[in-house]
């Protein structure tokens, strides 16, 4: 059959969900009118509600939600272990709120404020994420693309690779060494397809793949390559993009995975679409979707469908905190786009899931081997629809510009060590650490961080200065002030000075 493309590019992006990026859109299945509510503790009557807001937040408190499969059975069933009646009667989706609660006490070490817990209810204004809105209103917005496991990054990029996981259902620091075939040695099968893996740091399949053969040309890095091949026409026939994992002050995390800062993610997403915007007749044979591996544990009001086991192996138990798991269901809903001209803007609202892109690829290049797995075979394809070239489709001259947002400033180094002295201000010894700061990349981040280490230190000083006389180091003997139980703020608040003299001694461990 003749296709409409020489090129396939998948950039996939990390963790947030389709109502946390596109719920406020104007299109698609976004947040319902009247908003999502959970409560704090859901089931429970009078428990705190938290209902969806439109303003997302660039950078995430604590490490953001959590996303294992455990918290994410939370999310949607509100326990751990579903039970088959569970499943079966289908989510609640009413545990967003309940599951950040229980990691934001755990990143934080103490009770999250009602603004925190907030923030994965919030979803993002469309101008905050312009790129990404901006596709997703000109090209075809997939609002149920699901991804294939309801847990974290690594299984969920197994199945874009190869339809499968082999029983994975948690990241397993990054050790696995898959024995299964993917969709590069599908390629490899056949001498007229390449394909070709662009990295910033993260290469998954390098990795993930040890049998998988490979060599210096199907592995490079996106900076001074990606450009150069869009430019020269050098694309394969099928290549994969993985963002920044890791920053730097030159080249920030640009992979959208909290708690970093989101719009970096945006730059890179616009920088690939403008290099295939700026050479004509390598845009006319390419096809680009950008997607997300998983939800990152931000609300979505959509539940998952159920789903074909891949290849029969079940979710792995050999670590006590793993709970079971039959991959008979898929993951929460992710943003996706399928980027061309070829395509009229639109809304398209088939289920797909990851195991859709290597089951599309199979069949449209007609690779020889077949399906994967189980999973990529009976997944819908993008094949008829968009990779086809039926005579229907018409090209259009004017595509959309995307205007990049404003990037969060780098620190220089005489800034980054101010910043990292502030942590031994902080009156809690377990606090003094500079892993606090070392995420820390947005100046205007890294001055409230500062003001508000200079505020608790300032009010723990005069409190124990004017505090009652008692056993303790300092001033006033008040030696049992402690962060644990305080809200930030960079401000002195005298209120709070005056509830810390009132507090009963502890241990000592105030720094006067």
């Amino acid at each position: 059959m003749a296709l409409l493309f020489d090129h396939i590019i998948v950039l996939m992006l990390e963790n947030r969900s389709f109502d946390h990026v596109f719920g406020y859109l104007g299109i698609g299945d976004g947040i319902p009118a009247g908003g999502v509510t959970n409560a704090l503790k859901p089931g429970v009557a009078g428990s705190q509600s938290f209902t969806t807001q439109k303003g997302g937040d660039f950078v995430a408190v604590g490490q953001g939600p959590s996303h294992s499969l455990k918290q994410t059975n939370v999310q949607l069933f509100g326990k751990t272990k579903p039970t088959a009646g569970d499943v079966a009667q289908g989510p609640t989706l009413a545990g967003f709120v309940a599951s950040f609660n229980t990691a934001l006490a755990y990143d934080l070490k103490r009770a999250p404020t009602t603004t925190e817990l907030q923030q994965v209810m919030n979803a993002f204004d469309p101008v905050q994420l312009p790129v990404l809105s901006t596709l997703a209103k000109n090209f075809v917005l997939c609002d149920r693309w699901f991804a294939d496991v309801p847990g974290p990054t690594m299984p969920n990029r197994a199945f874009v690779h190869a339809a499968t996981s082999q029983g994975y259902t948690y990241n397993a620091g990054w050790k696995p060494k898959f024995t299964c075939q993917t969709i590069y040695d599908r390629i490899n099968a056949d001498p007229n397809r390449t394909w070709r893996v662009y990295s910033h740091d993260e290469d998954d399949v390098h990795e993930l793949y040890p049998d998988l053969d490979k060599d210096t040309t199907n592995h490079v890095q996106f900076e001074g390559n990606f450009a150069a091949d869009v430019a020269g026409d050098k694309l394969a026939s099928y290549s994969f993009i993985t963002p920044a994992f890791i920053g730097s002050a030159q080249h920030p995390v640009n992979s959208m995975h909290a708690p970093a800062d989101v719009r970096p993610a945006e730059k890179l997403v616009a920088d690939v679409y403008c290099a295939l915007r700026a050479a004509p007749d390598v845009w006319k044979k390419t096809l680009l979707i950008v997607v997300f591996d998983e939800h990152g544990g931000y609300q979505d009001h959509v539940a998952p469908p159920a789903a074909v086991s891949p290849d029969g192996i079940p979710g792995r138990l050999d670590e006590s905190y793993l709970v079971p798991f039959d991959f008979d269901r898929l993951g929460l809903r992710v943003p996706a786009i399928l980027v061309s001209p070829w395509f009229p803007a639109a809304v398209d609202s088939t289920v797909y899931s990851h195991s859709t892109i290597p089951g599309s690829v199979i069949d449209a290049f007609q690779l020889r081997g077949g399906f994967l797995t189980q999973r990529d075979a009976q997944a819908a394809k993008l094949t008829q629809t968009y990779l086809v070239d039926d005579g229907t489709h018409v090209w259009r001259d004017q595509t959309p510009d995307v205007v990049v947002p404003v990037q969060p400033e780098s620190l220089d180094a005489m800034q980054r060590e101010l910043l990292d002295g502030t942590v031994n201000l902080d009156p809690h010894p377990v606090q003094r650490n500079t892993l606090r700061t070392q995420d820390i990349q947005d100046p205007a981040q890294a001055k409230a961080f500062m003001r508000t280490q200079y505020a608790k230190h300032m009010e723990h000083f005069l409190a124990a200065k004017a505090g009652p006389a008692g056993p303790g180091p300092g001033p006033g003997g008040l030696g049992a002030l402690s962060t644990d139980r305080s809200i930030p703020s960079t401000a002195v608040s005298p209120a709070r000075v005056s509830d810390l003299r009132r507090r009963e001694p502890k241990r000592s461990n105030v720094r006067p």
